[in-house]
């Protein structure tokens, strides 16, 4: 088992794991120039499995076949003093690279003269005037560059076109010619030893759509890549550039990530270069084209990106959120995320609009939430407020607050003063993510006559643009907050908006439809000028869809309620308010009876109902993120039994969950609150 906190000896030998005598085939040469070698004779597939913790995965390694045995001896660090395993003096400068330190004259020249070339067939003829010193990597690369580009461009204005000369490329085969040229440009790129000139070859012939029976060079090409990283020669930046490369390599997106997946070990080689900015966000960019390798490196990143989290620009930060929300990674560490909010602390004031709106959606993507990233948000509408030009950030915050449940009177002042003052500006979406907020979380805005103004005449102009759905949602959240829209009960219920909700998808229809009879009994229920119910009531009592916590809570606290009580028979459990729709809101978790008679009666709008008691079990997910404040949904639904005349006694389930294990200690929370409750009613 290979541990990853000290990989690179163990990688220096792994390279080396299988050794094997290659002995030399024959060549084919074409124009004084070597034809490709067999794809794959320099190296070999294995795999190794690594352990991070407590996980263990196999991973895919590339392993350099031996040709030479004291290659293998030296690169061991085994000495032989055999003199005919010495390499000659020939041999040796075989293996000495060359970087010309900036592009030559000459070079310049001739890449300007295939610039000047408008077919493929032009770039040939030159290359027959040059003589073969000349043609450096650099000018090879450019030459294959510029013969495909060309070939694509006739291809894609022409297509299906053949080419007639014997110079030119036809569509279903390579001519001579060309085959010849292509061989000894592509040799030249292989023998360079260059990344930039290799990388440029690889992303090159990728794009080639005439490959013909000069298919191999995509495979010598690589084979080439993978010989020069396991050599060292490629930097870390460009191992990240020619992983993102081979991403794209084949038409088969498996075989792709197969492929790049055998460089992973070039970036856990070089882990001490993940120490910049630069190099942690190029890494970073690699990581939606590895596969099996990518929890292992994203272990080392989040190690390095939380080393350098003070040096980085928005644009880093922007890109590493990207990856993270392009991949779905679900297992990334608090702790790296909660650098990223420390970041966007201390530099908020760098930030600008558009920047922010994409950190905050990307985080809200990656689902995480802490203080300091409230403060942020809360001192951008504080700071800001009417004067932000870019209404999609303040939406963006808006959906933030509604999916973490975050009740900001900073922020939700600041978005209702937004929308009175830009109201005329907004889109439908940017309408919606704001105006369901607030009663959403039971806020009342201070705004309040101009808000509510503002907002029902804005829906008057617009609402034939809303989703069925949408328009629903939305009238549903007023009436949490008791706001009565009594104007748009004449578009609800009609048959043009219900012909409209039934077209909507399945989903759709089923939640516009539960919604809609909730609106209709809420205002039946608290609105005195509503001359409804306007929908018919269930008559087949369908199963309705109750939280499992909530159901199992409610089973377990039968017999501790019976014990109190001093008679099982006068409790009930999930039961349903006839009268009124099958809605989760008005189902009531226990019922407490006065009597075991009246316990087999049925209850709803136009019953007695004071005598009883409705026990509501609360999850978390009923309070606002801090635990203080119930959201608008469950405030009505208490205020809507309460309307009907039921005492209300809630239960936190959190607490019930704590004492589950203390029979005494569950009876006496659940003792004060059912004596509280008789208390409260014996006041009134």
């Amino acid at each position: 088992m290979i541990q990853t906190n000290n990989m690179k000896p163990i990688l220096n030998l792994l390279r080396y794991k299988r050794y094997e005598t290659i002995l030399p085939g024959s060549v084919r040469t074409l124009s004084g120039f070597h034809g490709f070698r067999n794809p794959g004779a320099r190296l070999g597939d294995s795999s190794v499995f690594l352990q991070s913790g407590t996980k263990i995965s196999e991973l895919p390694l590339v392993v350099r076949k031996v040709n030479n045995i004291f290659e293998l001896y030296k690169r061991m660090g085994i000495e032989h003093t055999a003199t005919e395993l010495k390499p000659t003096e020939e041999q040796n400068e075989k293996f000495v690279l060359t970087f010309p330190p900036e592009m030559k004259e000459e070079e310049r020249e001739i890449i300007d003269g295939f610039n000047r070339c408008y077919n493929s067939s032009s770039i040939f003829r030159l290359l027959e005037t040059i003589p073969r010193e000349e043609v450096t990597p650099l000018v090879a690369v450019h030459a294959l560059r510029r013969i495909i580009d060309l070939e694509n461009s006739f291809e894609y204005r022409n297509p299906g076109a053949t080419r007639e000369t014997i110079r030119g490329t036809r569509r279903n085969q390579d001519t001579f010619l060309r085959m010849a040229f292509m061989t000894m440009l592509l040799e030249i790129v292989c023998n360079s030893r260059q990344p930039k000139v290799i990388l440029d070859g690889l992303n090159t012939v990728m794009r080639d759509q005439f490959p013909a029976s000069l298919a191999t060079y995509k495979e010598r090409l690589l084979e080439e890549l993978m010989f020069c990283v396991t050599e060292g020669v490629f930097s870390l930046l460009e191992v990240c550039r020619a992983i993102n490369i081979l991403s794209m390599f084949y038409e088969d997106r498996k075989k792709c990530l197969e492929t790049a997946d055998k460089l992973w070990f070039g970036i856990v080689d070089q882990y001490k270069q993940i120490n910049s900015p630069e190099s942690i966000v190029a890494v970073f960019t690699a990581l939606p084209s590895l596969n099996k390798s990518r929890n292992l490196v994203m272990k080392i990143l989040e190690k390095r990106a939380l080393e350098n989290w003070d040096r980085y620009d928005t644009g880093d930060i922007i890109e590493i959120l990207r990856v993270l929300v392009e991949i779905k990674y679900d297992r990334i560490s608090p702790s790296f995320l909660g650098m990223v909010s420390e970041w966007l602390a201390l530099n908020i004031h760098k930030v600008k609009e558009a920047e922010m709106m994409t950190i905050v959606y990307s985080l809200l993507q990656l689902n995480y939430v802490d203080n300091k990233l409230i403060n942020s948000l809360e001192k951008v509408i504080k700071h800001r407020g009417c004067q932000i030009a870019e209404i999609d950030l303040v939406t963006t915050i808006c959906d933030y607050c509604h999916h973490f449940r975050i009740r900001s009177p900073v922020v939700l002042e600041g978005a209702s003063e937004y929308l009175v003052y830009h109201v005329a500006k907004l889109s439908i979406p940017q309408i919606y993510s704001i105006a369901r907020i607030f009663g959403y979380l039971d806020f009342h805005p201070t705004t309040g006559f101009k808000f509510w103004r503002e907002l029902e005449s804005i829906l008057e102009q617009k609402f034939i643009q809303f989703k069925p759905r949408e328009i629903i949602e939305l009238l549903v959240s007023f009436l949490y907050i008791e706001k009565f829209p009594l104007n748009f009960t004449g578009k609800l219920f009609t048959p043009y908006f219900l012909d409209r909700l039934h077209s909507q998808p399945g989903q759709d229809v089923f939640f516009s439809r539960i919604e809609l009879k909730l609106f209709d009994a809420g205002m039946k229920l608290e609105c005195k000028g509503y001359g409804g119910p306007y929908l018919p009531k269930d008559t087949s009592y369908r199963p309705v869809e109750i939280d499992s916590r909530i159901r199992r809570m409610s089973n377990l606290l039968f017999d501790p309620l019976g014990e109190i009580l001093g008679d099982y028979s006068r409790i009930g459990t999930q039961v349903l308010l006839s009268a009124l729709p099958l809605h989760p809101s008005y189902i009531v978790d226990l019922m407490i009876y006065p009597t075991r008679a009246e316990a087999l009666l049925r209850f709803g709008f136009k019953t007695e109902n004071s005598s009883n008691i409705a026990v509501l079990v609360h999850l978390p997910e009923h309070y606002d993120r801090r635990g203080v404040h119930l959201l608008g949904s469950q405030a009505m639904r208490i205020r809507h039994l309460k309307t009907m005349g039921f005492r209300v006694m809630t239960v936190d389930y959190l607490k019930l969950s704590q004492l589950l294990h203390k029979p005494s200690q569950l009876k006496d929370y659940l003792r004060v609150q059912y004596s509280e409750v008789r208390k409260n009613t014996e006041t009134k």
